[in-house]
């Protein structure tokens, strides 16, 4: 059997890519007549037996931001429509950043690739919060830019490693469009296998100008649950649908649904928080706000953002929920935080964070323990939000 040479670019992140995607289970079909991983700009098609998508891979190195923000990092992409990049017809582009620490992926919109002027920097800057997305889960998160560079004012910024890069791939138009809701195919780990990016391959794999790669089997995507079977999952009172049984896997499905409840809704306060100060003319404090969650789970609040001054500390514990019940259990570490920061600690209550997110906030918990809103559980404190005035 004749054999040719598998050459990899100068740079490696492209080869990292491939690698990743045969570690997830994807299997070498074919590789470009020339047998040459590119330095950037990689066709790459990858097919089951009942999808196909075809993409053209731009992968930069994470840095600092270069701003004198600590919070802030940066992907400058160097290859734009500016500077002479063409668009593939046949292909979507996919921009990716590749934090070499962190062995994390930062997916980008693809129209940064349009943005760049004579400098042809298209540099996208990023809260540094994201990298500490825990392994083989999925963030993302929005960040406000202004209206010339995005249209929106948005621009969504997707965290994962190599258990989801399958699944950002074949979901990337949706994660950027602000409508992915953690549920398109190959969601979820895929199973990490010990291998090698191969060095040969047979001749006559050598055609075309792309990498296929090939996988076996069908991806699902997580099917839908019943609004009200969500709701009784998050409240705890699950019961015996009528005609039906809920088995233990079915259960795991939905209280992970349940979870990514919950990182919808701090996605929702998030961006709220930030146009907020944006719209106050605090610009810089805007950028500072930050999802503590997402590197400790022990401050008793899920994001710190400023008050109307653009300075004070504001502490935001989010409460989510698919349905409309304004009641909500605190931890006792959440009690404490809100004993305190006093006025400057928020309940946030979030109505209908998968479809239509409302946002309801409530500042001071003792308060409103004065007023007989709260009573004591077993499990915390629990509040009875709908006497409460909700504030902004």
């Amino acid at each position: 059997m004749r054999t040719v040479s598998i050459k990899t670019g100068t740079r490696g992140h492209q080869a990292r890519i491939l690698h990743d995607l045969l570690r997830c289970g994807w299997e070498v079909e074919q590789v470009p007549q020339n047998a040459r991983i590119p330095p950037n700009g990689m066709k790459l098609v990858l097919r089951t037996d009942e999808l196909q998508i075809r993409i053209r891979i731009f992968a930069y190195k994470v840095t600092t931001s270069g701003r004198s923000k600590p919070h802030e990092r940066r992907v400058e992409i160097t290859t734009t429509v500016q500077n002479g990049l063409s668009t593939e017809p046949g292909y979507a582009d996919v921009v990716l950043g590749v934090d070499l620490a962190s062995k994390k992926y930062v997916g980008i919109d693809k129209r940064r690739l349009l943005i760049g002027g004579k400098t042809h920097n298209a540099s996208s800057f990023f809260d540094l919060e994201g990298l500490s997305v825990a392994p083989g889960e999925m963030l993302v998160n929005p960040r406000a830019v202004t209206a010339d560079v995005f249209e929106s004012g948005v621009e969504y910024h997707a965290f994962f490693d190599a258990k989801r890069i399958s699944e950002y791939l074949f979901n990337h138009r949706e994660i950027h469009a602000g409508t992915y809701g953690l549920s398109g195919f190959f969601r979820g780990n895929r199973p990490i296998v010990a291998c090698q990016l191969p060095t040969k391959i047979d001749s006559a794999s050598a055609k075309g100008e792309a990498f296929v790669l090939y996988a076996r089997h069908h991806p699902e995507s997580l099917e839908e649950f019943d609004i009200n079977l969500l709701d009784a999952v998050e409240k705890k009172e699950i019961t015996r649908p009528k005609g039906k049984q809920i088995t233990p896997e079915q259960l795991k499905r939905l209280q992970l649904a349940c979870e990514e409840s919950g990182v919808f809704g701090e996605q929702a306060v998030l961006m709220h928080e930030r146009r907020r100060l944006k719209k106050l003319g605090h610009k810089e404090a805007a950028a500072r706000v930050e999802r503590v969650s997402l590197r400790s789970v022990s401050e008793g609040y899920d994001i710190l953002s400023f008050e109307d001054d653009g300075k004070t500390p504001r502490y935001l514990e989010v409460k989510s929920t698919v349905g409309k019940s304004m009641v909500v259990d605190l931890s006792l570490g959440e009690w404490k935080a809100a004993k305190a920061y006093g006025k400057n600690y928020y309940i946030v209550r979030v109505l209908n964070v998968r479809n239509s997110p409302a946002l309801h906030y409530f500042s001071d918990p003792f308060e409103l323990e004065a007023s007989g809103a709260i009573t004591k559980s077993e499990s915390g404190w629990r509040l009875d939000l709908r006497s409460a005035s909700s504030l902004k």
